[in-house]
């Protein structure tokens, strides 16, 4: 099975998303006094962990060159005044 691979920026933003949903979610689980809600918002603290750390376990994505580092091609100089 291939992993996904995801750059690393968007794998630190993800992962950032879910520590903050996370701590919403113990939030609500501490405020909440009805248990059908406070199960439900342990269910989806155990699955926004479960996203973590899948994204932390991904391997990153080679870093694409950009435009500037790439060597000008015979396309590229015809369009030049």
């Amino acid at each position: 099975m291939r992993l996904l691979h995801v750059p690393r920026e968007r794998r630190t933003r993800l992962f950032d998303g879910c520590q903050a949903a996370l701590v919403w979610l113990a939030v609500l689980a501490s405020i909440v006094t009805d248990p059908a809600v406070v199960r439900l918002a342990l269910a989806a603290m155990a699955a926004v962990a479960i996203a973590a750390a899948f994204v932390a376990l991904c391997p990153a994505a080679p870093a694409l060159p950009s435009q500037d580092a790439l060597p000008a091609t015979r396309e590229d100089e015809s369009h030049v005044l």
